[in-house]
């Protein structure tokens, strides 16, 4: 999980789609991304043809995809450029921050950004209105984080489902709104087992230890983050926790959003960590940025300490301790590597090939569960949040 700015200002990036452009884009970003950086050799799609027609046919189809992997939005285009269509992207405002060529070429691609720590109402306006127009797909993730387990949902954020709903109810008559869960998972290839000895080391050898090479992968997995976890422990805390690895990380979590909510305040509608997270950001970025009132040296001080404690908080979050004991696979041996690596030295590794797999679920007719009334018209977000963590939870679960 990546650390990300927190007193630059924000200026919102719409998108300025040049679909002539597009084949262009999805080669360069299958060349240039998917291949050489993420090393993913084949993507799989399975039900997009559904997907197809209903776009075809004018309706409004928002993709929701589970987030495991930086490489996730470069195996949707690839997905969906052999159905030509002309998809749109709501994208972190990171990506846009540089400004430059980069941004341009994704606002030219139908991507726009969103700042996910503020109530980013042109990024919420630019959503609904592509999916009122129809036509083309609008790829949002609600899990709002790259957690690098594609064999777990983290619970989902229910802006995906409210901007739906919004624009389902500007839909002209004959059109209809659809939810399409879409599971992304991907394969290592055998040979990434070799690369984990030498990746644990340095990572060993990074925290000041000898290098364990005599030990199981799995017990050198656990140790490390342990390790880690006591580090992170000291630092913010003082001195150690007690107790077993995943209680650590879940009271670290706790702990930490605990501390920071009583100096700042707590959103009483958040109730996951990641909710809790964003509230938190939102409130002291709204107090380091406030022109009229700039706080002292003293105070930013302390603001962006608060900050560092919810990112990290955000990151033991992020850590479902029983994910590699669960199921001690090839693929969660890696996930979790990587994800060590990531939070540890700041880059993943990619050192052997992948390969990927796009599944698009069977869209769930908002349009009609509206009709029905088995989902209101006001304050149906939450509900159909919880039924998109169901759908898409049980499409991740399958083999």
């Amino acid at each position: 999980m990546r650390w990300l700015p927190t007193d630059q200002p924000y200026t919102f990036r719409p998108p300025i789609p040049w679909d002539w452009m597009r084949p262009l884009g999805v080669w360069y970003s299958d060349r240039s991304w998917l291949r050489e950086k993420y090393k993913v050799r084949q993507v799989e799609g399975q039900g997009w043809e559904r997907v197809a027609e209903l776009c075809g046919r004018g309706d409004s189809v928002l993709l929701a995809p589970n987030h495991s992997d930086h490489s996730d939005p470069h195996a949707i285009l690839n997905v969906t450029q052999r159905h030509r269509l002309p998809l749109r992207f709501m994208a972190a405002r990171e990506l846009f921050d540089g400004g430059g060529l980069q941004a341009a070429v994704l606002q030219r691609m139908g991507i726009f950004s969103v700042d996910r720590d503020g109530a980013d109402i042109a990024a919420i306006k630019t959503a609904i209105n592509i999916l009122s127009a129809g036509g083309s797909p609008l790829v949002i993730f609600p899990e709002g984080e790259i957690y690098h387990h594609h064999g777990r949902l983290d619970p989902l954020m229910e802006g995906v489902a409210s901007i739906l709903l919004r624009a389902a109810g500007k839909l002209a008559a004959g059109r209809k709104a659809w939810l399409v869960p879409v599971a992304m998972s991907f394969r290592h290839d055998a040979e990434v087992e070799q690369t984990f000895e030498g990746r644990l080391a340095a990572m060993e050898t990074r925290i000041g230890w000898k290098p364990r090479s005599w030990e199981d992968v799995d017990a050198r997995i656990l140790r490390l983050g342990a390790g880690i976890l006591a580090s992170k422990e000291v630092e913010l805390f003082g001195d150690t926790g007690q107790g077993a690895l995943i209680g650590r990380v879940r009271q670290m979590c706790d702990r930490l959003l605990a501390e920071v909510e009583e100096r700042r305040g707590r959103d009483g509608k958040a109730s996951t960590a990641p909710e809790r997270v964003r509230a938190l950001r939102q409130r002291m970025r709204r107090a380091l940025l406030d022109e009229g009132n700039p706080p002292g040296e003293e105070e930013r001080r302390g603001l962006q300490d608060d900050l560092y404690r919810v990112f990290t908080a955000l990151q033991a979050h992020s850590y479902p301790g029983d994910y590699l004991l669960e199921q001690p696979s090839l693929d969660r041996r890696a996930e979790t590597i990587m994800k060590l690596e990531e939070d540890l030295l700041g880059e993943c590794g990619y050192p052997t090939w992948r390969e990927a797999k796009v599944v698009a679920g069977e869209p769930i007719g908002v349009s009609d569960l509206l009709a029905s009334g088995d989902l209101p018209e006001k304050g149906g977000a939450g509900q159909l949040t919880l039924l998109l963590e169901e759908v898409l939870g049980a499409l991740i679960a399958r083999p």
